[in-house]
């Protein structure tokens, strides 16, 4: 699917990853090359995965100049492929691994990603901090969220678990780590509700979730934030 960040890039700036991310977010499966003087939501998904690694230290603005297209030669040099400035089908397929693999900071289904850089995974355990909910009676965590779309190309809009997102845009899913958050368990975000975990992605790992919205619009506008989770049952 398709995951952004707020720094959203690629929705979340998109996060457009579970990953709704984005976020990542991955580059879309079109056969056309992107390349200096192109323009338009591919672009925009490309650059914000650039961001996502530390490529690309500018506007998400859909328009391939020559900012985006160093950044483009920095990325291919640095994952060892023909430096040309062009995004055709193997630089394309290196941005989708480095952004989960999955989908459109992933993408956070099966195609997505919302993508992003990932995290070493011994790390969340000491960043993500913990506390007992004495209302629900469940682990609070503070975690990175970001958020993903089922309105990508190429994104299938079906879940981990099975759900069809695209018959459902405003369905309270979640994409998280497995091994942090059990697929099927309930799940409140402060301030924002409550969610079925239910996806997944290969960019959120540990500390990350990866949380769907109905537009890449909306994934954009949540980017990147911390936020205060509790896994309710």
């Amino acid at each position: 699917m398709f995951s952004v960040r707020q720094s959203m890039k690629w929705a979340g700036g998109f996060a457009l990853g579970t990953g709704l991310m984005a976020a990542a977010p991955a580059v879309s499966d079109a056969a056309d090359l992107l390349n200096k003087g192109d323009r338009g939501d591919d672009v925009s998904e490309a650059q914000s995965v650039l961001e996502d690694e530390g490529y690309y230290d500018y506007a998400v603005d859909g328009i391939y100049g020559p900012i985006t297209d160093s950044a483009v030669r920095s990325f291919q040099r640095d994952q060892g492929l023909v430096v040309d400035g062009i995004i055709g089908p193997n630089t394309r397929a290196a941005l989708d691994d480095v952004d989960g693999g999955e989908a459109v900071e992933g993408a956070s289904t099966s195609e997505s990603s919302e993508s992003s850089s990932s995290e070493s995974e011994d790390s969340s355990s000491s960043e993500a901090s913990t506390s007992s909910d004495a209302d629900s009676g469940g682990e609070t965590m503070t975690m990175e969220a970001t958020a993903y779309t089922a309105e990508c190309a190429g994104c299938s809009g079906i879940t981990a678990t099975g759900k069809n997102l695209n018959n459902d845009r405003d369905a309270n899913v979640i994409a998280v780590d497995p091994d942090v958050i059990p697929l099927g368990s309930t799940v409140k975000v402060e301030g924002m509700g409550t969610y079925e975990a239910a996806d997944t992605g290969g960019a959120i790992n540990n500390d990350r979730i990866d949380i769907h919205v109905p537009t890449k619009s909306d994934a954009y506008a949540f980017g990147r934030q911390d936020v205060e989770v509790t896994v309710v049952d």
